[in-house]
């Protein structure tokens, strides 16, 4: 596979920062602009849902969402696509209580007219739900 622009591998590096801020603000329009028109979240075990869903479901987590951030961040681009892994580090704050929530995320992205959006969301349990 060939190896793409520094600044491309930064600007896919960009959305995934900007996805993950947009739900850290539960900032539902601006998360709707960085999803594909053909958007798609997957969950083991139970298919597949669309964009509303999926923004529905943000809207709805419980708490006051304190910060999301990813680390080990990997990028692997095949032309118009881009496959983002790493570790998505949740603080939710909820009846009193601070939240940690730490799991490892697979998404892929596709450019559309130029800009990279996010096409697929993989839901990977983390450690205590496997």
């Amino acid at each position: 596979m060939a190896e793409q622009p520094i600044d491309e591998r930064e600007r896919i590096l960009a959305t995934a920062v900007a996805i993950a801020d947009a739900i850290g603000a539960r900032d539902l329009a601006r998360l709707g602009t960085l999803l594909s028109a053909d958007f798609v979240h997957r969950k083991a075990g139970a298919g597949a849902s669309g964009a509303a869903a999926f923004l529905a479901a943000i809207e709805r987590i419980p708490g006051e969402i304190l910060s999301v951030a990813l680390a080990r961040i990997e990028i692997d681009v095949a032309g118009d696509g881009a496959l983002v892994t790493g570790v998505q580090h949740a603080r939710v704050r909820l009846d009193g209580e601070l939240i940690e929530d730490t799991r490892p995320f697979v998404d892929w992205l596709v450019k559309e007219s130029g800009e990279w959006r996010l096409r697929a969301a993989v839901e990977v349990p983390g450690p205590e739900e496997r």
